[in-house]
């Protein structure tokens, strides 16, 4: 075992605290306290933590957790600087980096070459897994801003929420791996930093919602949220990408034998939040009264155009999210524009009163 005492120095350091007392007294805030209470406790720790430093005694439980958050490291790595090196083997699980290591570095060549082979116990992807705080990379990836650490689940395991309960899928190789992740809106404040659209769209992926539910949506999922859709109207470039006519490939399930092809349906749609937009900020227009402005002159032509293409009368919005079905056969045709916020602004009720409208179901 590496020599503990040149170890904690050297990450006092880093994290610029001087004194072992002042380290002590951090140990005791992480252990809940307080005041005059945590300066006992350093007073009266202090001989023990010299005497454990000096490799005369271990170091004590209490400790362990606190000096990992202080550090930002594994205990097996401030024991042994070079813990983490030993082979990646499930006998040697205890000695790993840990994920949270690899989330602060967010190092995109640390992700290729060590990240993809850790494994857990039972021989399953750390993904799923949560470490002695009950946090799962995911919670790293937010705290530390780990951008190439979304980029990388992105490109090597395609993740992506699923809507309906608000996990998120990876596919890696074989089958799906699920993990429940209760931190989706801090999660797609980081996806949307990143000034990616096709990539937060590829997360957070409304069409799927809106073709794989029959055209609905349930108000507990995170593209019915306010929270959610701010981060859509704060963004410029997010929100120019909602009226884009995206043809978009709806993948129905696997056919044949050995299952190498897949039946699928192509429609071209505006993105199917727009009119969660429209109406979350008809609601805030002291904020996004620029925001519905935008939506209502688009969806004035854009509703126009959708009239010019059909018979009129016979189709009907079937959803809050502007679902467009035919009453005789009841095909999803397209997503109309719609207004259902009463509001007492002369210029909204103006642009609302030209938008073409559409009987609701």
């Amino acid at each position: 075992m590496g020599n503990i005492k040149s170890n904690i120095d050297h990450y006092m350091k880093l994290k610029g605290i001087r004194m072992y007392s002042h380290l002590l007294i951090d140990i005791a805030h992480e252990l809940g306290m307080k005041g005059q209470e945590a300066y006992e406790f350093a007073d009266k720790e202090r001989s023990n933590f010299s005497k454990m430093l000096k490799g005369e005694r271990p170091l004590k439980y209490d400790f362990i957790i606190p000096l990992e958050k202080i550090f930002g490291i594994s205990l097996a790595r401030l024991l042994y600087e070079d813990a983490y090196k030993l082979p990646v083997e499930k006998k040697n699980v205890p000695f790993n980096k840990g994920f949270r290591y690899y989330a602060y570095l967010d190092d995109p060549k640390l992700y290729k070459e060590e990240f993809d082979i850790l494994l857990a116990n039972d021989g399953h992807s750390i993904l799923t897994r949560t470490d002695e705080f009950g946090k799962t990379f995911l919670d790293y990836a937010v705290e530390y801003h780990s951008v190439n650490g979304v980029r990388y689940l992105h490109d090597e395991y395609g993740i992506k929420l699923k809507w309906a309960h608000n996990q998120f899928e990876f596919r890696k190789d074989k089958g799906i791996t699920w993990i429940h992740f209760e931190n989706c809106i801090e999660f797609a404040r980081l996806v949307a930093s990143m000034n990616d659209v096709e990539l937060f769209n590829d997360i957070y992926d409304s069409y799927n919602m809106f073709f794989t539910n029959g055209h609905y949506a349930t108000e507990n999922c995170i593209f019915c949220q306010g929270e959610y859709l701010e981060i859509i109207l704060d963004n410029d470039d997010l929100f120019h990408s909602i009226f884009e006519i995206k043809l978009y490939e709806l993948k129905l399930g696997s056919i044949g034998r050995r299952k190498k092809q897949v039946d699928s349906v192509t429609y071209h749609s505006i993105n199917p939040i727009i009119n969660n937009c429209l109406r979350y900020a008809l609601k805030h227009l002291d904020k996004y009264k620029h925001r519905a402005i935008d939506i209502l002159k688009f969806g004035i032509d854009y509703n126009r155009r959708i009239t010019s293409e059909i018979a009129f009368n016979d189709y009907y919005i079937c959803n809050e999210l502007g679902g467009l079905k035919n009453f005789r056969n009841e095909d999803y045709y397209n997503i109309a524009i719609f207004v259902d916020v009463e509001v007492n602004d002369n210029e909204i009720i103006s642009l609302m009163n030209q938008l073409p409208k559409f009987k609701k179901w």
